[in-house]
C-alpha cells in the first residue's frame, strides 16, 4: 500500500510539472498580448532553462548560446546542457559559447509545435546534433501542440506519413520530444525493449499530463547516467518514471527507422 501511494504522490508531482510550467508561461503574455511575439517565446526558453537549473544535477551548468566545433558551429541553441569542469570558449551570464565534448543535452522550445514547423524543427535540432556528432540528449520541448496525431492516423494518413519521414530523414540524433502536456516522443536507438526487435525506432506516448515531466525524467537520467557510468536505482526509477508508459504507446505511430532483416 505504501509503495502505491507514493506511486501516486510522484504521479501528482509530475503532473504538477506540467501545471507549473503552463501557468507560468501565461504570465507575460497577459501583460504583452500576441503583439510582442519574440518576446513571448524567449520568456518561454527562460522559463524551461530556470526550471532545469533548480531540478538538475550540481555538476552541470544550463546556458543559451552556441557549440563551436572544429569546422562549424551550431545555430543558436535555446537551451544548453553542459559540463562546467571542461573550459568554455565564451560565457557572459547565460550566454555562452562552447566546445563539442562539453555538451551533454541540447533543447529548442517552442511555444506552439504546428505541422507546418515540424520539419524546420527537426532538421535543425539533427543538424546541430551532427555538428555535436557524440551522444548527447537532443531535445524539443513545445508548450502547446499544434499536431493530433491520432486524428492524422484516422482523417490524413498521408500527411501523417509525411511527418513521419522526417523523422525517418533526420533521425537518429534527436531523441526526445514533448508536445503539449500530453504527447511524448521517444527515440530508441536499440529499439524500444518492450518491442525487442532491435531496430531504432521512434515510440509515441500519450502521457496525459505527464509529458513536461517524462522529458525532464529522461534528461534527468541521461545525466545521471552519462555523468556516473551507472544505471539508475530501482527508487529513482519509481520516482523519474511513476506509471508505465508502455501501456499508453500509440502503437500505430511507431516509426522504425530501417525495416527488419
Amino acid at each position: 500500500m505504501s509503495e502505491h501511494r507514493d506511486f501516486l504522490n510522484y504521479i501528482e508531482y509530475h503532473k504538477s510539472i506540467n501545471a507549473e510550467l503552463l501557468a507560468s508561461r501565461n504570465r507575460v503574455r497577459h501583460f504583452i498580448g500576441s503583439r510582442h511575439n519574440p518576446e513571448d517565446g524567449r520568456y518561454k526558453e527562460i522559463l524551461l532553462m530556470n526550471y532545469l537549473k533548480k531540478v538538475l544535477p550540481s555538476n552541470v551548468s544550463v546556458g543559451t548560446g552556441f557549440v563551436r566545433g572544429r569546422e562549424d558551429i551550431t545555430k543558436q541553441i535555446d537551451i544548453i546542457i553542459y559540463n562546467q569542469n571542461i573550459p568554455t570558449l565564451f560565457s557572459e551570464g547565460d550566454f555562452v559559447i562552447v566546445l563539442p565534448e562539453s555538451v551533454i543535452g541540447i533543447v529548442e522550445v517552442k511555444t506552439k509545435l504546428s505541422i507546418t514547423k515540424w520539419e524546420s524543427v527537426i532538421r535543425t535540432s539533427h543538424e546541430n546534433g551532427e555538428i555535436i556528432n557524440h551522444s548527447i540528449f537532443n531535445g524539443i520541448f513545445s508548450y502547446e501542440s499544434g499536431i493530433n496525431f491520432e486524428r492524422l492516423s484516422n482523417n490524413f494518413p498521408d500527411r501523417e506519413q509525411r511527418l513521419k519521414n522526417v523523422l525517418k530523414n533526420y533521425g537518429s540524433r534527436v531523441n526526445h520530444i514533448s508536445i503539449g502536456s500530453n504527447l511524448f516522443i521517444k527515440f530508441w536507438e536499440s529499439g524500444n525493449p518492450v518491442v525487442d526487435d532491435s531496430i531504432p525506432s521512434y515510440s509515441f506516448y500519450n502521457l496525459r499530463e505527464l509529458s513536461f515531466g517524462f522529458f525532464v525524467s529522461n534528461l534527468i537520467e541521461f545525466i545521471h547516467s552519462t555523468s556516473n557510468g551507472l544505471d539508475i536505482s530501482d527508487s529513482l526509477r519509481n520516482f523519474l518514471y511513476p506509471t508505465q508508459k508502455e501501456i499508453l504507446r500509440m502503437d500505430d505511430l511507431e516509426v522504425k527507422l530501417r525495416d527488419s532483416l
